[in-house]
C-alpha cells in the first residue's frame, strides 16, 4: 500500500526510508548535542551515571545503526539517491534543491534552539524534577551551535541571498512548522524517558526553587519561537499549504490534507528518531563517564 505522500513508497519502505534518514544526519547530530546539552545545563550533575562499559555499547550500536543503514539505503534506493542526500543535493525524491535536507531544516533548526530549553524545563518542573542550572552542559550546547555554524558554511557558505530565500520561501517555513509539530512528539520523548526513568532519584527530591534568572532566558526565548512559529505559519497559510504539498495518485481530490502530511511525516523519520535518541543517550553516558 502506497501511504508517502512521494506516492512512491509503501509503509514499509517510508518507515526505512534509510536515504532520507542519511541526508538528516548533520540536522539530527546538531539537535542531538544542543538537546543533551540543554538537559544538563538544567538539571546539574547526572545522579546515575552510566557504566563506561555501557556507554562503550551504546557508541558500537551507534555504529552498527550507521552502517546497516547505509546498506538498505544501497539497496532499496541506490547508490545514486543515497550520495544525493548524503551529499546535500536533494531534499527528497524528485526535490532537488542545493543544501539539500540541511537547507529545509534549517529554519526549524534555529527555531529549536530557543525551543527546546523550554520544552525541557515545562516537562521536568511538571514531573517535579529538581532543577539545578549550571554550566555543565554549555560544552555540548557549544559544540551543537558550533556544528550549526560549521555546517551551514559547508551549505551555505553563509550566502545572504540563499539565507533570505531559506526564511522566506513558504514551502521551507512550512515544512518548519511540520518539523516543529514532529520533535516535540516523536524525537525528544524517547531519550528524555530513558534518561529519566535513569535518573529517578531526581523526582521531588527538594523544595520548590525560584530560578527567577532561568526563567527570563525562558521566557526570551519563549518570544522568539513564537514569534518564528507565527510568521512561519502565516507564510505556509497565505502561500497555499495545499499547492506547496506534492499531489499523489492517492490524494482524494487530487490534495494531501494537514492532518496527513502531519501523520505521515512521523513514519518517515522513524529511523531518524533512533539516531537522535541513540546519540543523544550516548553523549548523556559520555558526560557521566566524565563526572565520576
Amino acid at each position: 500500500m502506497i501511504i508517502h505522500e512521494n506516492g512512491k513508497y509503501s509503509f514499509l519502505q517510508t518507515l526505512f526510508y534509510a536515504s532520507h534518514f542519511l541526508g538528516h544526519i548533520p540536522v539530527l547530530t546538531v539537535l542531538a548535542f544542543i538537546f543533551t546539552g540543554y538537559y544538563l545545563s538544567l538539571t546539574g550533575k547526572i545522579r546515575n551515571p552510566y557504566p563506561l562499559e555501557t556507554t562503550k555499547k551504546l557508541a558500537w550500536v551507534l555504529a552498527a545503526f550507521l552502517v546497516v543503514s547505509l546498506i538498505l539505503s544501497l539497496v532499496l534506493f541506490g547508490p545514486g539517491e543515497t550520495l544525493d542526500f548524503i551529499a546535500g543535493r536533494t531534499q527528497g525524491r524528485g526535490v532537488t534543491g542545493d543544501g539539500g535536507a540541511w537547507d529545509l531544516h534549517l529554519p526549524s533548526l534555529v527555531l529549536l534552539v530557543f525551543f527546546i530549553p523550554v520544552y525541557l524545563y515545562l516537562i521536568l518542573k511538571y514531573l517535579k524534577v529538581d532543577l539545578a542550572p549550571s554550566p555543565r552542559g554549555w560544552h555540548y550546547l557549544l559544540s551543537g551551535l558550533l556544528l550549526l555554524a560549521g555546517l551551514n558554511y559547508l551549505f551555505n557558505r553563509f550566502d545572504p541571498l540563499i539565507l533570505m530565500r531559506i526564511g522566506t520561501d513558504p514551502r521551507y517555513l512550512a515544512h518548519a512548522v511540520r518539523e516543529l509539530a514532529t520533535f516535540p512528539l516523536t524525537y525528544f520523548p524517547i531519550p528524555l524517558y530513558i534518561i529519566l526513568v535513569r535518573e529517578k532519584s531526581a523526582f521531588g527530591s527538594s523544595a520548590e526553587k525560584k530560578h527567577e534568572i532561568l526563567k527570563v532566558f525562558l521566557l526570551i526565548f519563549s518570544v522568539i519561537f513564537l514569534a518564528g512559529l507565527l510568521y512561519g505559519s502565516f507564510s505556509a497559510l497565505s502561500g497555499g499549504i495545499g499547492e506547496l504539498a506534492q499531489k499523489p495518485a492517492f490524494a482524494r481530490g487530487g490534495r494531501l490534507g494537514i492532518p496527513y502530511l502531519l501523520a505521515s511525516h512521523y513514519f518517515e523519520h522513524f529511523l531518524d528518531t533512533v539516531y537522535f535518541s541513540l546519540l543523544s543517550l550516548l553523549l548523556f553516558g559520555w558526560q557521566g563517564a566524565r563526572s565520576k
